[in-house]
């Protein structure tokens, strides 16, 4: 796998509903001590964790194009065991259809944290064997961003809807790696908890060198491995795109507008944007210049997955199956069949039995970088948090405008009312963020009583939060 810098050493395997997690031994067999006596150690201890979360219970598959975007509605299949997801059993907690999903997702989160909380562990204490010259304040920053990334995606699955029930008791926000019960927080305290993690995260890489290239020959053996392809780490501004993300969730649009604008905004060193927006996507199905963040897959099997996943078979899952569905949810009537993002072999393959997303084919891509990646930040999302927290009509009209005329849909007229802005952003969302898992955060965040293809009439906090598992009030790891 050429993006996989360095071979990874996971750290413990832990499982936050065991009793004697901390004695579990590394699937590696790497002792702790051994794995953290040199900055290589360091390293590899963080990819591990990067690796961790492209397991298809995560990011791999179920918080993005997987579950997640199976809740929003992104598909619409026949005939196979999953059908009936359009039926209201798959909001309905607690459920034997999503039991597993949502516990695996509660388990390998805290996991990864559990993890994240041991290399930070090790920086405090054994961090001066890294001594290259930044790095300890790349590996620590990265490590911060990470927590913060997989606990706020962990509020928006299993806190309440924000806006309407934010003192309600949520998660329980583990910083120290031991045994300790945990209290479940408020949600208020675990969002401004993630936000000053996320701070202090971008502190420490403000001196991220933001190495991007997308070559199409060899590799430039002049930048340290470890340095390059930072849209697939947690750099500085996928932590302040995250920031963005959280402040709009807590409702504080100043800052979030902040935030997100410094994204657009950015420049590279020697100047031009650091990340724009993309009109053709035929060889880049990512839109690789628009990743902030992106979680890179093993190369062994993620191409294969991919075409038996996405494909025309009675039995896929991430399938539509009647056309027209695809038609409203990229509004062909208003917006016309020309959008880059639905487009016959551009994002979609359409065909008289039904139609499946191209965002994840692996065929004929400009540049090896872009192979086997899952977008989790992207630019048009910043537009987006901009457009709705500004108080001008006019600049959320043309935010909003700027996207979709690069992928060939029309400007839209200058919104007249915060009603025709949000219906706009609703929009977007539903054709930028397919099969990406953000569309159901949008919902949720905004408490929408029903939505596309929802199956229900009157959607509650009950229909999006999802349940802890019964294991952990059972063995006593929060209270």
């Amino acid at each position: 796998m050429r993006k996989l810098y360095y071979l990874a050493a996971c750290l413990l395997a832990l499982c936050t509903s065991c009793s004697d997690w901390l004695d579990v031994k590394p699937k590696t067999n790497v002792e702790e001590e051994d794995l953290f006596k040199n900055e290589q150690g360091f390293k590899e201890a963080l990819t591990g964790i990067y690796i961790k979360m492209s397991e298809t219970q995560l990011y791999g598959r179920e918080l993005t194009y997987g579950f997640l975007s199976q809740l929003a509605q992104n598909y619409l299949s026949d005939g196979n065991e999953l059908a009936d997801y359009y039926q209201d059993t798959w909001y309905t907690y607690p459920s034997t259809r999503t039991e597993t999903y949502i516990n695996d997702f509660w388990t390998e989160g805290y996991n990864t944290i559990a993890n994240i909380n041991n290399l930070l562990a090790n920086i405090e204490s054994r961090g001066d064997v890294i001594v290259t010259d930044g790095y300890h304040d790349l590996i620590k920053g990265e490590a911060l961003g990470l927590r913060s990334f997989i606990y706020f995606d962990l509020l928006r699955m299993y806190g309440p809807i924000y806006r309407d029930n934010a003192s309600s008791p949520s998660l329980p926000y583990r910083t120290q790696f031991d045994r300790n019960v945990a209290k479940l927080l408020p949600a208020t305290e675990v969002i401004d908890s993630i936000i000053d993690c996320l701070h202090e995260a971008e502190a420490l890489l403000e001196n991220d060198p933001m190495n991007i290239s997308f070559p199409t020959h060899g590799e430039d053996t002049s930048i340290d491995p470890f340095l390059n392809y930072r849209f697939n780490r947690m750099n500085k501004y996928a932590v302040k795109g995250e920031l963005a993300r959280a402040y709009l969730w807590k409702g504080d649009k100043t800052n979030a507008a902040r935030y997100a604008r410094e994204v657009i905004d950015a420049q590279k060193p020697g100047g031009g944007d650091m990340f724009t927006l993309i009109s053709d996507n035929t060889q880049d199905k990512i839109c690789s210049t628009e990743l902030m963040f992106a979680i890179n897959m093993d190369s062994n099997t993620f191409a294969d997955r991919i075409e038996s996943e996405f494909a025309i078979t009675m039995w896929n899952y991430y399938i539509i199956t009647d056309v027209n569905f695809l038609y409203d949810i990229f509004d062909v009537e208003t917006d016309g069949q020309n959008d880059m993002r639905m487009k016959e072999g551009m994002g979609f393959s359409i065909n008289a039995n039904g139609a499946y997303t191209l965002k994840y084919n692996q065929n004929q891509l400009f540049s090896f970088a872009l192979e086997n990646n899952i977008p989790l930040i992207r630019l048009p999302e910043m537009y987006y948090i901009l457009a709705e927290c500004t108080d001008d009509l006019g600049e959320a009209t043309s935010l909003i405008s700027t996207v979709r005329t690069l992928r060939g849909v029309d400007a839209l007229e200058t919104f007249r009312n915060d009603t025709e802005r949000m219906q706009a952003i609703e929009k977007e969302y539903r054709k930028e963020f397919y099969a990406e898992g953000q569309l159901w955060f949008f919902y949720k965040r905004l408490g929408y009583t029903t939505f596309l293809g929802c199956p229900i009439a009157n959607m509650t906090e009950g229909h999006y939060r999802f349940p802890l598992p019964d294991d952990e009030i059972a063995l006593g790891n929060i209270y």
